[in-house]
């Protein structure tokens, strides 16, 4: 089994995350001209503080799984070290993605 898959895996969604954030930071932008309940901004405000999270933390646990692959590449230790912050991500994007959706689906935030 390849075990650089996931590494690669990994960095190709940390740079996507770049451009999420991005947009993300676009679109919070134009949403806060339009006067939101305060219920509404502080699912925002959660939802824009989670995907900082996971933009920050899917590089920083790309960059240090490179760095200990390359330093120990015999040490399976280093795999089920990055399995378990790989899972938290997954967690961690999972609740990102479920507040997005609250805030499309609920409260049409972004919706014409």
């Amino acid at each position: 089994m390849c075990r650089v898959i996931g590494i690669w895996l990994l960095g190709l969604s940390a740079a996507l995350s770049i451009f999420s954030a991005l947009t993300g930071e676009k679109e919070a932008a134009r949403a806060g001209q339009v006067g939101y309940s305060t219920e509404i901004l502080e699912i925002m405000n959660r939802h824009e503080l989670m995907g900082n999270i996971v933009t920050w933390g899917s590089i920083t646990i790309f960059l240090v799984w490179i760095y200990l692959f390359f330093k120990n590449m015999e040490d399976r230790r280093v795999d089920i070290l990055a399995l378990a912050f790989l899972v938290l991500l997954v967690g961690m994007v999972s609740f990102t993605a479920y507040l997005g959706g609250q805030l499309v689906w609920v409260h049409g935030v972004g919706t014409p």
